[in-house]
């Protein structure tokens, strides 16, 4: 009779089973900041795994968590678990995902989006014990949240994984702010809350599509905290003294021309379902696209009023483009140049300040200089080797 504990010490001194949810690139996270977090960080840990798997005593070993109906989005990882296409998702996240996860052994389960918008993914929260999520922000639950995200906030799926989240092993969040936040607003010990900012060297080996616009300036993203009104009103107050710039904005066209529709009883330059002929709008670019608008674009205009980490700030860093973002965190931890940094509220500013950067040819090499030399240290590698360090905790 062989001995009763062999399975589990082989489970104490093996690998231990990491499994990463891949669903954010199965669905309308795909193209967007958490598609970028859960490619860029997969592709990574796949390849740390495989190393390891030569190795004499590997250390961990990863598999994947993916949609059943939908196509694999990194073959190169072995499927553990395949979730059914379920009218509603995230009753199997939480009602048959922990029986599966825990069936099959599995000692580290990463979610890479908790408490997201969007119902396909869901943090399992009777596995918090051993699982890792990556929480990128608050915004639903801010005081001034639309009412969308209040909406959001109320469903059973959100409440619930709120309720467990200070249950979870880790939690992965991407700046300060949004530790002190998960403190706050989630509950969350400081001590399971781990910093990991995100990386921006994605787009590095990417050859640029040959982009004709010239003499335009960049905004990337169309949600309500982008604060796109700001953006118009500063460009519109140039175009006035016949500065005449134009703005590409990449994001949805319908999202777009909701934030610049004017307010009810009010007007504003841009009315519903019509956009004027200096706005443009860039829907889903590909990476040589978006490559190449920020090395031509006078600038990246980016007022948000709330961010979680600011992918586009420092995308647009690395490769050069001057950036002018709000004086707010965590984008004040990420620019290095401070004349970048700008007040909400007032478009005057932003108007001055765009002004310089086309006349001033010193601003804008002051601004690119630093702010490129600070967005080096910000590569996936360096994110994913600290996940990797969760696992293995």
């Amino acid at each position: 009779m062989g001995n009763p504990f062999s399975s589990l010490i082989a489970r104490w001194h093996g690998p231990k089973s990491v499994v990463l949810d891949l669903r954010p690139l199965q669905c309308g996270y795909a193209g967007k900041g958490i598609g970028r977090y859960t490619l860029e960080c997969a592709r990574r840990i796949a390849d740390a795994a495989h190393k390891e798997a030569g190795a004499k005593r590997p250390r961990f070993q990863v598999a994947s968590l993916i949609r059943s109906d939908r196509e694999n989005p990194m073959p190169e990882l072995p499927v553990l678990i395949s979730a059914p296409a379920w009218e509603r998702p995230w009753l199997w996240d939480q009602l048959v995902l922990p029986f599966l996860l825990l069936r099959r052994g599995v000692d580290r389960f990463h979610n890479f989006t908790a408490l997201g918008p969007l119902a396909e993914v869901s943090f399992p929260g009777l596995y918090a014990f051993r699982g890792i999520a990556t929480v990128h922000d608050w915004h639903m639950f801010a005081p001034d949240a639309t009412d969308l995200d209040k909406f959001y906030r109320n469903t059973i799926r959100i409440r619930f994984q709120k309720k467990r989240l200070p249950k979870v092993r880790r939690l992965v969040v991407d700046a300060e702010q949004i530790k002190v936040n998960s403190m706050l607003q989630g509950g969350v010990n400081g001590d399971r809350i781990h910093v990991i900012p995100l990386g921006c060297d994605h787009l590095d080996a990417v050859e640029p599509a040959n982009w004709q616009m010239e003499n335009f300036v960049l905004s990337v993203g169309d949600t309500p905290t982008k604060n796109l009104a700001l953006a118009r009103d500063a460009l519109a107050a140039l175009r006035a003294k016949f500065v005449h710039l134009n703005w590409v904005i990449v994001g949805n066209r319908k999202n777009i021309e909701a934030r610049l529709a004017p307010p009810p009883g009010g007007s504003a330059p841009v009315e519903l379902g019509v956009l004027p002929p200096w706005i443009s709008v860039l829907e889903n670019p590909t990476d040589a696209v978006l490559k190449a608008c920020y090395q031509k674009a006078l600038c990246l205009l980016f007022p948000s009023t709330r961010e979680g980490f600011g992918i586009p700030v420092l995308e647009a860093m690395r490769l050069g483009c001057p950036v002018l973002a709000s004086d707010i965190e965590p984008l004040k931890s990420l620019l290095a140049n401070p004349a970048a940094l700008l007040p909400l509220g007032d478009p005057a500013p932003w108007t001055e300040a765009i002004r310089k950067l086309l006349f001033f040819p010193d601003t804008r090499k002051a601004n690119i200089t630093q702010n490129q030399s600070r967005a080096q240290s910000f590569t996936w590698q360096k994110t994913a080797d600290a996940l990797v360090q969760l696992y293995l905790d």
